[in-house]
């Protein structure tokens, strides 16, 4: 019987282990290429290093099952190779290279439970990342060749899929890195049945991060705004323990500490809050300090940007 759900980064053991799942769940080994079961034996067992499940190759039942259920709803002029996902559509794709490691997480909690609830309905997973959990009932979509994805796209913001083909869609930490993000909502629309539901985080309050490139972040309003001018209702809105303000602060501070020299990072690390705020923008204190990180992490966490442009 073929499962609902696949782990896809399972633990080792001797009988189960493989090559091809150990370097692929290992994106530092893969470019270090090193012999994986050496790796395995003198490292990789200490460390506590996963693989890729069997299931997630391509001709497993699983895939194969999956493909079956969705290819219908795939709009596509070539017939793909093989009758079994993964597949790639489209001739622009992003490289795992650009990437300094995938985004690994379970996945978005509603939107998850939406689909254990659902076994016999269809749902699609944009900007999937690496997955740790992945269901027969869902389609994981990314533009480079993740391992959680079944179908790899060109990053262009429009989408090789029917109208009406899901009932939910989910999209994670992914609209920020689009360039068209309000194409993107009116994609989800269209492959959206009547009455089908999206589940969305979209960032705020956070710095620069490539996934590979950052281009928009949203407030509450700004993502409502969008939904709600495309024929949306909106049922919930609202900021997830995952998305509060101790994040904001923890990701600021332990980036801006990181990039000072030592010597800076300990004064500061030394400072409390009331020293630190006591301290006006553009004072002598911080001119200095700043002077000391370089442009690319200014860039990360500016308050604002300018642009002078010229009409061509």
């Amino acid at each position: 019987m073929i499962s609902t759900f696949v782990d896809v980064l399972e633990p080792i053991t001797e009988s189960n282990f493989f090559p091809e799942g150990y370097l692929l769940a290992n994106l530092d080994l893969r470019r270090a290429a090193v012999d994986a079961r050496t790796h395995f034996d003198a490292h990789g067992r200490f460390e506590n290093r996963r693989q890729v499940s069997r299931h997630m190759f391509a001709h497993s039942e699983y895939r194969t099952k999956k493909f079956e259920l969705f290819f219908p709803s795939i709009k596509s002029s070539a017939e793909p190779p093989a009758r079994s996902f993964p597949i790639s559509i489209g001739t622009e794709h992003f490289s795992l290279d650009a990437y300094q490691g995938e985004s690994a997480n379970e996945g978005f909690g509603p939107f998850v439970e939406e689909i254990e609830n659902n076994p016999d309905r269809r749902f699609l997973d944009i900007g999937c990342g690496l997955r740790r959990r992945v269901y027969l009932n869902c389609l994981y979509l990314e533009v480079y060749p993740s391992v959680s994805a079944d179908l790899i796209v060109s990053p262009d913001c429009v989408y090789p899929l029917a109208d009406g083909a899901f009932d939910g869609i989910g999209c994670f930490a992914v609209l920020e890195h689009t360039k068209k993000p309000w194409r993107v909502v009116e994609e989800m629309r269209r492959m959206l049945k009547q009455g089908g539901k999206v589940f969305i985080d979209w960032p705020f309050l956070q710095p620069v991060h490539g996934y590979p490139s950052h281009y928009f972040n949203a407030t509450r309003e700004g993502l409502a705004t969008l939904f709600l001018d495309n024929g949306f209702a909106i049922s919930e809105l609202k900021t997830f323990p995952f998305q509060g303000p101790d994040h904001t602060i923890a990701w600021v501070l332990g980036k801006f500490l990181r990039s000072l020299p030592a010597d800076a990072q300990k004064k500061v690390m030394r400072m409390t809050v009331a020293e630190l705020l006591a301290h006006k923008p553009q004072d002598e204190w911080w001119t200095r300090t700043l002077n000391m990180l370089p442009d690319l992490v200014i860039s990360e966490f500016a308050c604002g940007n300018s642009l002078i442009a010229t009409k061509t």
